[in-house]
């Protein structure tokens, strides 16, 4: 499947909304390696910390990401995984 193809793939959406350490991150590096390199995984969630610990999950792990949605005490995060 191409790079195009992987993009265009409709997003996994991951609902984490009350869970606390380590249940985002855990939940969203389970969540990755299900997913094909190119998938895209929305992360939705209030616990604070997960905004330092996911973004260093990605980093480490080749993806990009982005936060889309943020209302002060719920953000979404885009991620497309890397290869």
């Amino acid at each position: 499947m191409s790079a195009e193809a992987k993009a265009n793939l409709q997003i996994m959406e991951l609902d984490l909304r009350g869970n606390i350490c380590p249940g985002p991150t855990a939940d969203t590096l389970a969540a990755l390696k299900e997913l094909p390199p190119g998938a895209r995984l929305a992360v939705i969630t209030d616990y604070p910390p997960a905004r330092q610990t996911i973004p260093r999950l990605l980093q480490e792990r080749g993806c990009s990401w982005q936060i889309t949605e943020d209302d002060g005490k719920t953000f979404r995060m885009e991620i497309i995984k890397g290869e």
